[in-house]
């Protein structure tokens, strides 16, 4: 039988990238977005691949999560927490990081991750080395000398304090927790100049999900398999 994927965040940018290879390599896809209004490509794919599965679901509320936990017919192998959201790029004093937005931050990038493994745990194929993959990014290294985006880059960095934490729970159960860099990558989220595509990412990505192993569990790699710092 196929391996089962959940994707967050499945209807854009690195989600939807992700979503398209899945369906290329023949997985069973659970698609999940926020948004409906923003999702037509992926509705679109939905009708044409019987394996694919869409879900409106928002993951920052439990009971959002819940109520799609409670109705995918597959155990799932690999957990694709990817969803996520930046507030701007200024400094400290811009006002971008106002009270609202950085609630949104953290509640999309933090507590998202948290809550989608809390509430999809039980979904997990435990039996067969389930894998959980929280896309990070290398702003939210500790070993930077930068300024700016200081909210993003704390949202990242508690992702992957985050990765960690899960991971030592989880280090007797068969599953794998993994944090993962997807790179620079040309979307509404890194821009137009980025380095790469959202497929080259995509590629990249889901062939370190693919390999995973249980001594890989609790780091922080690039979306080309190397280890990066926390």
């Amino acid at each position: 039988m196929a391996e089962t994927i959940l994707i967050t965040g499945a209807n854009r940018g690195i989600g939807l990238a992700l979503t398209k290879l899945s369906l290329i390599k023949n997985l069973n896809i659970e698609a999940c977005f926020r948004d409906k209004k923003k999702s037509e490509e992926l509705q679109e794919l939905s009708l044409e691949h019987p394996n694919l599965n869409i879900h409106e679901m928002d993951v920052t509320n439990s009971e959002s999560i819940k109520k799609i936990s409670q109705n995918i017919n597959f155990k799932v192998d690999i957990l694709v927490c990817n969803a996520g959201v930046n507030n701007g790029k200024g400094d400290i004093f811009s006002k971008e990081h106002n009270e609202q937005a950085i609630m949104d931050v953290m509640m999309a990038n933090v507590a998202g991750p948290f809550l989608t493994i809390k509430n999809f745990y039980e979904n997990l194929n435990v039996n067969h080395g389930a894998k959980i993959a929280i896309i990070s990014s290398l702003m939210g290294s500790q070993q930077h000398s930068s300024s700016n985006a200081p909210i993003y880059r704390a949202s990242k960095a508690a992702a992957n304090n985050l990765m960690r934490t899960i991971s030592n729970q989880f280090i007797n159960d068969n599953v794998i927790v993994a944090s993962y860099h997807p790179g620079w990558v040309r979307t509404d989220m890194g821009g137009s100049h980025a380095d790469i595509s959202p497929e080259e990412s995509a590629e990249g990505l889901m062939k370190q999900f693919l390999n995973l192993k249980s001594n890989d569990t609790g780091k922080f790699f690039n979306y080309d398999g190397s280890v990066l710092p926390l």
